[in-house]
């Protein structure tokens, strides 16, 4: 079945929910009406579970009705940017399409709309038009229009029922991912995974409307163009955002987002690579309509090709130079401190980091136990007796496979130790890191050379004999020998994601795995409050609420919580973690010495096979919950200690 029948009857099965739902319940109370007049405590009966059952169906009904779409982003209205406006509207004049209630600036690399709908779908209250910053960057003003008509375009289809037909199964999917473990769940998903069975194909049809419309108003050419330089948008935008948007985050300086990322796509060095990494995402891409299927199509619609236009996707704003940093102050950078161009930006940052790697390999020196200078001039000396290996083994991840030891301490070791020859370099004012849109910010000496730290140190770190030569080669960069840095403090703990609850002993608590150990809360949801929060709306935002409180606490005041247990992962022997029928057990090996950093109550933990092993076991619970990624961070956290039972049991 295809084309508008098979919508027609995902609409009916879904106009079907409610009236059987209500039917039910007016059955119900007609039954009980008819059984009063023979039989008066039998009709009270039947009112009674009439009464029940509606109860029940109204607390259902309201906990999937009450899903709602939220504006995410900066609204843009008419007066501000007439010239957006008028380019949308004459884009749903070509395209017959309905006018957005509103167009908001996002910092998502996409153009979609979303809508906010009523009755799962079959009314719309409101209908957002989102355009990624971005987008308005590394686009061209007639990509950008293909991609606008894309978006619109999608709100026509085939026909009025595809159309609603898929809004309706877009709210059906996010209802189901916004319900917790319940009751409610557990019926919907059932209904949620028929009506998707039936209504699946609504997604293509809209997605190839979308397409048509491009084509048409755009050019078969731009629109082409537009969908394959989409993926390098996305692509290039996660690059951009780990590699320069941190460094801004890092020293609280807003930088110029939309020109710095408009420069790093189109660098030389930087461009062809993006195209390459693109082509490739869209060769492996697998999905019933990828990219390059939706590209063979368009190049068989029949459209003249228009006259592009080049200018940046930006200009279409009114007053660019102004509505853009009034943009991102909005939207990405509310809180960091004044602006301040690239350039300065990759300078502070770079030596903040600098500075940052300086401290920690003072850290490592005054914590291995050798009894080393945290000068450069003591760690050189160190190395050149041999001793890199336990002078860095304090930041290492105990949970390293033992095959990989050796070759993380190298690295390690040449990294910090490169940081703090750049950073002594830095407050000597003879270096300074220089900004490089087409790779990793470069060290430039004063004189104008360029300094590789990984090329000067690492030979020497690899073969101790060769430090007398790079204790030469400093002496001569002016390098002050003498240079340190305070130590670093024990980093933040930073938390991966909650499960809750979790059993330890015969009691509940919330597990918080972070990077650095795990923390036990005790938890005081019974499992029948769980279960009611399934099915009431009220009591499940509640719980995400108190979760999304606990995770933005700091864990380390967590830990100082009353009944609160810190598994620190330094004192982790090793780990197994058994599937269950019920879920899962993790069971840790513990070295509970004079020297561990763990804080647990004995009564948590038993006596392991070998002397001075402790062992402490968690199970999860049928009614447990999760918030962020707790398993990944499990998986991180204890490495090549974690045993799997086979099957494994997947921790992604």
């Amino acid at each position: 079945m295809r084309g508008p029948w098979r919508a027609a009857l995902a609409l009916a099965l879904h106009i079907g929910f409610f009236v059987v739902s209500l039917g039910l319940v007016t059955g119900l109370l007609l039954m009980a009406g008819m059984t009063f007049r023979r039989d008066t405590v039998g009709g009270m009966k039947v009112a009674f579970a009439a009464v029940v059952v509606g109860a029940i169906f109204v607390i259902g009904l309201r906990a999937v009705l009450r899903n709602r779409v939220r504006p995410r982003g900066v609204p843009v209205d008419r007066v501000s940017q007439p010239n957006l406006w008028r380019t949308i509207d004459q884009l749903v004049d070509a395209t017959n399409s309905p006018l957005p209630d509103e167009i908001r600036i996002t910092s998502e690399p996409s153009v979609v709309i979303r809508e906010d709908t009523a009755l799962l779908g079959l009314r719309t209250r409101t209908r957002y038009l989102e355009i990624g910053l971005p987008m308005l960057a590394a686009l061209t003003t007639s990509e950008l229009g293909a991609e606008l008509a894309h978006a619109v375009g999608r709100l026509t289809g085939r026909s009025k029922l595809t159309v609603t037909a898929h809004r309706v199964l877009a709210s059906v999917q996010r209802t189901v991912d916004g319900l917790t473990t319940g009751p409610v769940k557990w019926l919907f998903v059932g209904y949620a995974r028929l009506f998707t069975a039936i209504a699946v194909t609504t997604t293509k049809e809209l997605v190839l409307a979308g397409d048509a419309a491009a084509v048409r108003v755009a050019g078969k050419r731009t629109a082409v163009m537009a969908l394959r330089k989409s993926v390098a948008v996305e692509i290039g935008w996660r690059e951009y955002a780990d590699a320069y948007l941190s460094m801004a985050a890092g020293i609280g300086h807003a930088p110029d987002v939309l020109l710095g990322f408009r420069s790093f796509m189109d660098h030389p060095a930087r461009k062809p690579a993006l195209a390459e990494r693109a082509k490739q995402a869209i060769a492996e891409e697998r999905g019933e309509l990828p990219v390059r299927a939706r590209v063979e199509l368009m190049k068989r619609l029949k459209a003249a090709d228009k006259e592009a236009d080049e200018r940046p996707a930006f200009a279409i704003l009114r007053k660019p130079r102004n509505a853009v940093p009034e943009l991102e102050d909005r939207l990405l950078v509310d809180s960091l401190g004044p602006r301040m161009q690239w350039p300065e930006v990759v300078r502070q940052a770079g030596a903040a980091q600098a500075a940052e790697k300086a401290a920690q390999l003072s850290a490592a020196a005054h914590q291995c136990g050798l009894g080393v200078d945290p000068t450069i001039q003591g760690i050189l000396a160190a190395i050149h007796r041999g001793h890199g290996r336990d002078l860095i083994n304090p930041v290492l991840n105990p949970g390293l496979h033992p095959s990989m030891i050796d070759q993380t301490a190298e690295d390690t070791l040449t990294e910090l130790l490169g940081c703090t020859v750049i950073d002594a370099l830095i407050c000597a004012r003879r270096a300074h890191h220089e900004l490089d849109w087409g790779g990793p910010p470069a060290v430039r000496l004063a004189n104008g050379r360029p300094l590789d730290p990984d090329r000067l140190v690492r030979p020497a770190v690899a073969d101790p004999r060769l430090i007398p030569g790079l204790h030469r080669v400093l002496v001569d960069l002016g390098v002050p020998l003498h240079h340190t840095r305070e130590p670093a403090e024990e980093p933040e703990p930073s938390l991966a994601g909650i499960v809750s609850p979790v059993q330890c002993s015969g009691e509940a608590y919330d597990l918080l795995v972070s990077d650095r150990g795990l923390l036990l809360l005790p938890s005081d949801a019974s499992a029948a409050k769980r279960l009611l929060a399934g099915t009431l709306a009220r009591l499940r935002e509640a719980e995400q609420e108190q979760l999304s409180e606990l995770a933005s606490q700091p864990v380390n005041e967590l830990r100082e919580r009353s009944g609160a247990q810190w598994v620190d992962s330094r004192d982790v022997a090793s780990a197994r973690l058994h599937q269950e029928k019920a879920g899962w057990s993790l069971e840790m090996d513990l070295y509970l010495d004079e020297y561990a950093m763990s804080t647990l109550d004995e009564v948590r933990v038993a006596p392991g096979n070998d002397d001075g092993v402790s062992v402490l076991t968690l199970h999860s619970t049928a009614d447990g919950v999760e918030h962020g990624d707790p398993y990944h961070g499990l998986d991180e956290l204890m490495g090549a200690r974690m045993e799997l039972d086979e099957p494994a049991l997947s921790l992604e």
